[in-house]
């Protein structure tokens, strides 16, 4: 709050600009899996039909992310919010009139590929107007608004499909993306360009072979098997296995992400003091393979306990993650987005296997089975970073922000 009250007036309103597009932008990333069982009963789909939807999903997100930080680094990241914005927006709304699963998968695609060019300059930006010193809870405030928007679109869009049909409620998160486009174009301040900067290709490949970053993108790829299975099949399993109903279903479903709301900024304070990257994204590692592992016993309390557990590890580890890769950038300031862009677009991309592997689970094993196995698969995918070397630029952060 103290921070929040330091900011310039104009700042905030920028801030809040940002945090109002992340949140509808969370809404459109859920929002088809909370209404995924009214869908499924009109398409004639099941539990692969969602994994194939939210596989397109992450590939769109993943493919654009580092194509999204080179063109934030060549136009400014506060023109390619409004593209990405305005073009997941639109796609998202025109899911509304999908009358197949293909035209869904097409239209999820695009819809990723626009919100790639969203996070990594959102971030950028959301720490540029912020005190010097609380990068990392500028950070966690950004991806506060995530987990706030994605507990509205599961719990919230379930209950509004309910009313208006899976449609409709498309077809509103969609013209709600437009309006916080809007908002970013009239609040936040345009790019003040750097004459003579061009991309430099040398600059570009010290950036994507950097081994720290690839580690940071490794580990956050086995938290995001957690919060991407628990925020896209915990509503439909609870539906169709304990035969909830589908808003209670998203009500519990959407405790991941309240539970990462909860985490996040205080996770950015967290990282501001310690900023030893390592040991912190190990911690929520542990507890994502434990949410998971919890799911196993199917029950509504373990499933409750299981979401409590997978958004503290979420809200954390990302905050974590993306904090020590905007300030692991050893060159130009320009390339912060694309260091960023870069350590979500391997963990993004991804992310596509997860629901694959999930349904193929659940469909041959069993579900139970399926939440143990990618909970295992988490679990070997956050220990390679433990043996990473991180850059000592961190280092001389802590020392700084010690002194």
């Amino acid at each position: 709050m103290v921070r929040w009250l330091r900011m310039k007036m104009n700042n905030r309103a920028a801030v809040v600009s940002l945090i109002l597009g992340r949140v509808v932008y969370a809404i459109n990333w859920y929002n088809v899996a909370a209404v995924f069982a009214l869908t499924a009963s009109e398409l004639n789909q099941n539990v692969s039909g969602l994994g194939y939807v939210t596989s397109a999903f992450y590939v769109g997100i993943g493919v654009f992310q580092v194509p999204g930080g080179i063109l934030a680094a060549k136009m400014g990241p506060r023109l390619t919010v409004v593209c990405g914005t305005t073009i997941a927006s639109v796609t998202a709304l025109l899911t509304g009139f999908a009358g197949n699963l293909a035209q869904l998968m097409v239209l999820r695609f695009f819809v990723g590929a626009g919100m790639a060019l969203v996070f990594a300059p959102g971030v950028i930006l959301v720490t540029r107007f912020i005190q010097r010193g609380s990068e990392g809870y500028g950070v966690g405030l950004y991806n506060s608004a995530f987990y706030l928007g994605g507990a509205i679109g599961l719990s919230g869009w379930a209950v509004l499909a309910a009313t208006v049909g899976w449609r409709g409620s498309l077809l509103i998160s969609g013209s709600l993306g437009l309006l916080t486009s809007a908002l970013i174009i009239f609040f936040v301040p345009k790019d003040i360009r750097r004459s003579g900067f061009k991309v430099n290709l040398r600059h570009l490949k010290t950036v994507l072979l950097d081994k720290w970053l690839i580690a940071l993108s490794v580990a956050l790829l086995g938290l995001g098997v957690g919060s991407t299975v628990v925020g896209n099949f915990m509503a439909y399993y609870l539906e169709t296995v304990t035969h909830m109903g589908v808003g209670q279903a998203g009500t519990v479903a959407s405790l991941a992400l309240v539970f990462g709301l909860v985490s996040a900024p205080f996770s950015g304070r967290v990282f501001d003091r310690f900023r030893n990257a390592k040991h912190l994204l190990l911690a929520s590692g542990a507890f994502m393979t434990l949410g998971l592992g919890l799911a196993f016993f199917g029950t509504i309390y373990s499933a409750v306990l299981s979401g409590i557990l997978v958004g503290l590890a979420s809200g954390a580890g990302f905050t974590f993650g993306f904090s020590a890769a905007r300030e692991a950038n050893k060159l130009d300031p320009e390339y912060e987005t694309l260091a960023v862009s870069w350590v979500n677009s391997i963990s993004l991309f991804g992310d596509f296997a997860p629901p694959l592997l999930f349904s193929f689970f659940a469909i041959q094993y069993g579900y139970s089975s399926a939440w143990l196995y990618l909970a295992v698969i988490a679990f070997a995918l956050m220990s390679p970073v433990l043996f990473s070397k991180a850059p000592k630029s961190l280092a001389r952060r802590t020392n700084e922000v010690t002194d």
